[in-house]
C-alpha cells in the first residue's frame, strides 16, 4: 500500500476513536456522487461602436479586427453596424444566443473619456452616453431593458474606452440599463489597439493598456509647447516623465513610446421657457458671463469634468421648439467645449519569448486597475463567461 495512503488510513482511526465507543451515530460515508457538470461556454459577442475620422488613431477598425482574430480574446459575434446604446439593447433583445443561454461576454468599445461621457449615444439621434443622459432615458423608459433570458448575473459587460473606469456613476447607470444583473466592468487606465509586428499583420493586433496624462487649452486659442509642459509640471510636480518628446509624438513607430492625441470633451446644457417674455438675456459677451455666474447647476456640470472652467469655450443658441399640443416653447442649449491634450505611456512587458513590445496584461479582476459597477458585486472566477481575460501578469511598480 502506498505509504500516503497509509498515513490518511491512521488519521481516520484516529478520528473514529476520538467519537468514543458509545457514538453509534457517526459513520464515514464515501462520496461517491459524480462531479457537478462543467458549465458550457456562452455566446460572446462584441459592438464596436463608431467609426474612425482620421489616420492617426484607427481604435474601431483595430478593435474590430482584433476581436475577430486574436485567439484568446475573439468573439463569436462582432457587430459593428451600431452607435447608440438603445440599437445595442434591440439587437441582443432580437438575437437571443442559439444555445438558449444568456450572453457570456458583451464588450462595448466606444471612444469615450472619464471626465463626461462616451461617444456612443443613449439613441441614434440622442445624447452622448453619460451618466446624465442614461439617467434620463432610463426615467423616461425609452431603453428597451434585456430581460434575464439575455444577460443574468453571469454576464460580463466589458466597456473599452479612454480610462472610462475613472467614471463610477457611468459604470451604474450603464448597469441599470442592462436590467441591473450583469457584472459591468471597465478599465481605470487608457486602452487602446495596436500592432505588434512592423508590416502590419491583423494576427499581430493586441489589446494595450497605457498611463496617461492630461493638459488642457482652449479652444478659441493657439497653444504652445512650452505652455503644455510648464502646465504638466505644475500638474504632475513628482512625475519625471519627458513630456516634450510625448507631445512631439502623433504615431508611435513601436507600441513602447509615449505619444499623444488630442480631443475635446463637450458639456451640452439645455432649458425650457414656456415664453420668450422668460427667456434670459444671453446676447452679449456680458451677459453670458453674468448668466454663467448665476447658474451654480451649468457651473457644477463643469466642474464635474475636473478641468478648470478657464478652458471651456462656451456658446449660447436660442431654439423655438413646439409641444406636442401646438404650442410653442423657447429652448436654451448652451454648448461648452474643453480641449485636451492627452499623454500616453503604454505599459509594456519585458521580452522574454522573442516577441517585442508585449502588451501588459492585467488580472481580470484587479480593482486597481479595473472599475466594476455597483450595487452589482464583482464576482469570483466565473465558468459561465467565455472569455474573462487573460491571466495576467504583476502589476508593474510605477502604477
Amino acid at each position: 500500500m502506498p505509504r500516503r495512503l497509509i498515513l490518511l488510513l491512521l488519521v481516520v482511526v484516529s478520528l473514529a476513536a476520538c467519537k468514543g465507543r458509545g457514538d453509534t451515530s457517526a459513520s464515514l460515508v464515501a462520496d461517491t456522487s459524480p462531479p457537478p457538470p462543467e458549465a458550457p461556454p456562452r455566446t460572446s459577442v462584441t459592438f464596436i461602436m463608431g467609426r474612425d475620422n482620421s489616420a492617426y488613431n484607427q481604435y474601431y477598425t483595430l478593435a474590430g479586427l482584433y476581436y475577430r482574430l486574436n485567439p484568446d480574446e475573439r468573439t463569436e459575434v462582432v457587430v459593428d453596424s451600431l452607435t447608440a446604446l438603445s440599437q445595442v439593447l434591440h439587437w441582443l433583445n432580437a438575437h437571443p444566443a442559439e444555445d438558449g443561454q444568456p450572453f457570456g461576454m458583451v464588450n462595448l468599445v466606444s471612444h469615450g473619456n472619464e471626465f463626461v461621457d462616451l461617444q456612443m449615444t443613449v439613441t441614434p439621434d440622442g445624447p452622448r452616453t453619460s451618466a446624465y443622459s442614461l439617467r434620463q432615458a432610463l426615467a423616461d423608459t425609452i431603453l428597451p431593458v434585456p430581460d434575464s433570458a439575455i444577460v443574468d448575473r453571469h454576464t460580463l459587460v466589458y466597456l473599452h474606452g479612454c480610462a472610462v473606469g475613472q467614471n463610477q456613476p457611468l459604470l451604474d447607470q450603464l448597469a441599470i440599463a442592462f436590467g441591473g444583473r450583469a457584472v459591468v466592468k471597465a478599465s481605470r487606465l487608457f486602452e487602446y489597439y495596436a500592432y505588434l509586428s512592423p508590416n502590419h499583420n491583423p494576427q499581430s493586433i493586441r489589446h494595450y493598456f497605457a498611463r496617461t496624462w492630461y493638459a488642457f487649452y482652449h479652444p478659441d486659442s493657439a497653444y504652445s509647447e512650452a505652455a503644455l509642459v510648464r502646465q504638466l509640471r505644475r500638474r504632475y510636480p513628482a512625475d519625471t516623465t519627458h513630456w516634450r518628446e510625448g507631445l512631439r509624438r502623433r504615431l508611435q513607430d513601436n507600441p513602447s513610446q509615449l505619444y499623444h492625441f488630442s480631443f475635446t470633451v463637450p458639456c451640452l446644457w439645455d432649458e425650457v421657457f414656456p415664453s420668450s417674455a422668460q427667456f434670459p438675456a444671453v446676447g452679449s459677451r456680458q451677459r453670458q458671463r453674468r448668466w454663467v455666474e448665476e447658474s451654480p447647476q451649468f457651473r457644477a456640470l463643469l466642474d464635474s469634468t475636473h478641468i478648470p472652467q478657464r478652458y471651456f469655450q462656451t456658446k449660447f443658441y436660442r431654439q423655438t421648439l413646439l409641444l406636442d399640443d401646438d404650442s410653442l416653447a423657447y429652448g436654451l442649449r448652451v454648448r461648452a467645449r474643453a480641449g485636451v491634450i492627452c499623454l500616453i505611456q503604454p505599459l509594456v512587458v519585458p521580452d522574454s519569448t522573442g516577441q517585442h513590445y508585449l502588451p501588459f496584461t492585467p488580472l481580470p479582476t484587479d480593482t486597481a486597475i479595473f472599475a466594476f459597477a455597483h450595487p452589482v458585486p464583482m464576482p469570483a472566477a466565473n465558468p459561465y463567461v467565455a472569455f474573462p481575460g487573460l491571466a495576467g501578469s504583476p502589476i508593474p511598480p510605477f502604477l
